[in-house]
């Protein structure tokens, strides 16, 4: 006999059951799934990567391009100091020989002279009083300074930053030897009195005179080479821009613009020398790691 409470009791049972959803399960990657979906999203991501991509490589060519212009720009900037540095070069290798000269007859005058020394005439060039006429030379290199300064000459090729830096260290050594000289000369302007002579004075004198034409002996050798690196670099100037500057014939007044000594040695008699020997020369860049070398 079915008993009708438990019947009753059974039915709200199932019922409830029934009324009460059952919670489904997700797995792990489902649960932190996002809304869109996983290949929506990572189709974001990779939108999103590609447009950081492309403006870092927007900036970094912007950079370059910056980079290559303002390395064109210093490149004609540094065209007016290599022309200068090769100009002032080709006077110390022609002129060279017109010193030697100069100097050589000094020292017969000091050996020739008897108790008291020979006057010797003194020429004034520029403002500048000489017993030996020879050209002195500013040898700045200042736009290559500045790009060391600034950040640009890094930009430079390796091979560029070395033949420039090279020249650049040149041009300093040609400064102080410029002031050794200047302070020679400067010490044989007493050979403008006739000094009384002894020994010792000779000696003094000699040695003076002796030390001079080393410097400029070593001086024409460094100025020859770096004539060759200059024009084995490209950068040479035109023959006829160095004929007007060592101005042989005389045709302009001398000064910064056109040298004197050239003219004033051919007038006298003395020797020249041709600039076109640097020719004859090799010169070497260890920086490279290669050589520069040629024959003549």
């Amino acid at each position: 006999m079915n008993d009708p409470g438990a019947s009753e009791s059974a039915n709200s049972t199932t019922d409830a059951s029934e009324s009460t959803p059952q919670r489904a399960y997700r797995s792990r990657s489902r649960r932190f799934s996002p809304s869109m979906g996983w290949p929506a999203f990572w189709s974001e991501i990779i939108i999103v990567l590609l447009g950081v991509l492309i403006a870092l490589a927007a900036n970094e060519a912007v950079q370059e391009w910056n980079w290559h212009s303002k390395v064109k720009d210093a490149e004609a900037r540094l065209k007016s100091d290599i022309t200068w540095v090769f100009l002032w070069s080709a006077e110390k290798s022609v002129s060279q020989p017109c010193v030697d000269a100069q100097l050589e007859a000094m020292s017969r005058n000091v050996l020739e002279s008897s108790d008291a020394l020979r006057p010797l005439a003194v020429m004034t060039s520029l403002g500048r009083e000489q017993v030996v006429r020879m050209s002195t030379r500013p040898w700045r290199f200042p736009t290559w300074e500045a790009l060391l300064g600034d950040g640009t000459a890094s930009h430079f090729s390796p091979r560029r930053q070395a033949i420039l830096g090279r020249v650049s260290e040149d041009a300093a050594l040609a400064r102080a030897y410029e002031a050794e000289t200047r302070a020679l000369g400067g010490a044989l302007l007493v050979m403008r009195h006739p000094i009384p002579l002894d020994p010792a004075v000779r000696t003094e004198l000699l040695t003076r005179i002796n030390a001079l034409r080393s410097v400029w002996q070593h001086e024409r050798l460094s100025a020859r080479q770096r004539m060759r690196m200059i024009a084995d670099a490209g950068d040479a100037p035109s023959d006829e821009v160095i004929a007007r500057f060592l101005n042989v014939d005389g045709k302009f007044s001398p000064g910064n613009a056109h040298s004197g000594t050239p003219y004033y040695c051919l007038s006298n008699g003395l020797p020249l020398g041709d600039w076109r020997d640097y020719q004859q020369v090799s010169v070497s860049m260890d920086a490279l790691g290669a050589s520069l070398e040629h024959g003549p």
